[in-house]
């Protein structure tokens, strides 16, 4: 919504480095969405009523910033983030010279150290199942056996979706891949994401179960084009659906944050899905070291064999979790293997007296 022009302005003038203006970006953006309106006309609000001599405390601006605020603390967002965010807005408004009303410090008693106790347990999951819409029980399955950031689960579009299912179906148009995979109960899509965080590129997966769902919410709309976001949320209303569904169940908090949220999913993710620390920081595309990032790339195949293997422990009703192990099976124990040491293949490029060499 904002204009490109607007903000290289802002960022030539004070003379900031790229990954403060991914985060001016961000916080923009964020401003942008929860009020329905573009910065350049938030910014010409402001002016007018400065310009009308309207008294600071009784204009739009206070109550926008106020709100703006409430509704980054009701997020899933770390205090730090809302800060940092809050801030973003602040000096932005600043640079243009446009006049601010005052407003309190963000304050806080402590940080609540969550346990894993705190997390989200199989049976939440399944009573959350039990009081959702279809298009949210896909959400919830996706993210808990996917470990995606809410970010990132919100940018997928049908294109995304269709493409991570390709190696399900001989593609055709979406009406006819969606009736193709319908009743199929072995999905398992390869995602190819970026994570808005880090802009970092990475490969995730989620479950059959989440899959059937999610062919199975597809299937209700109407018209969808590949274009289309895959969840048919905003970042509010997915964040109240949330709410509503914790306060329904009496989930209640922990520290700050409702106990039900796309975040503790995430974390659900990472805390039972029995993988090691590498394996988890590749599916949900946790940040690697600039070396890392330049020289080791994760093999997507590879990824998925160790997610198959582990996807049990994230999957939520008997009968999933029941097909899954008759056809993965472990001969000695008879259920599905706990993967203690998994190795990632990886390529590493390197040069050698003016040579280009890659081992794998």
């Amino acid at each position: 919504m904002m204009s490109d022009e607007l903000l290289k302005r802002f960022y030539l003038n004070r003379n900031i480095k790229d990954s403060t203006v991914r985060s001016y970006r961000s916080a923009i953006r964020k401003y942008e969405l929860f009020h329905d309106m573009a910065m350049e006309s938030l910014m010409d609000e402001a002016i007018d009523e400065e310009e009308k001599g309207i008294p600071v405390k009784s204009r739009k601006i206070k109550n926008r910033l106020l709100d703006f605020r409430s509704f980054l603390l009701d997020s899933d967002l770390s205090i730090s983030t809302v800060r940092t965010y809050f801030s973003r807005i602040k000096t932005f408004y600043r640079h243009f010279e446009i006049e601010l009303p005052y407003l309190n410090d963000i304050s806080f008693d402590g940080v609540y150290l969550s346990s894993y106790d705190d997390l989200p347990t199989r049976d939440d999951i399944r009573r959350a199942y039990d009081i959702s819409s279809l298009d949210f029980i896909a959400v919830i399955l996706f993210i808990s056996s996917s470990g995606c950031a809410k970010a990132e689960t919100l940018s997928l579009t049908v294109s995304d979706f269709i493409k991570a299912t390709e190696d399900y179906h001989d593609g055709g148009s979406i009406d006819y891949v969606l009736e193709y995979l319908e009743n199929r109960r072995d999905l398992v899509p390869t995602f190819y994401l970026k994570r808005i965080k880090t802009n970092k590129f990475y490969h995730t997966f989620c479950s059959p179960e989440a899959s059937f769902h999610i062919v199975k919410y597809l299937l209700t709309r109407d018209d969808l084009s590949l274009e289309d976001k895959l969840f048919d949320f905003s970042d509010s209303s997915l964040i109240y659906n949330f709410k509503k569904v914790n306060d329904k169940l009496g989930l209640g908090f922990v520290g700050r944050y409702r106990r039900f949220r796309a975040h503790a999913l995430r974390k659900y993710h990472a805390s039972n899905i029995g993988l090691s620390a590498d394996a988890i920081d590749a599916l949900q595309g946790r940040a690697k070291t600039k070396v890392h990032e330049a020289y080791i790339k994760t093999n997507p195949r590879r990824l998925k064999e160790i997610y198959i293997r582990a996807m049990h422990n994230v999957m939520v009703f008997d009968e999933w979790i029941g097909e899954h192990e008759e056809k993965h099976i472990d001969g000695k124990e008879g259920t599905c293997t706990f993967i203690e040491n998994q190795t990632i293949n990886i390529t590493i490029n390197f040069t050698l007296d003016g040579m280009e060499y890659e081992l794998e």
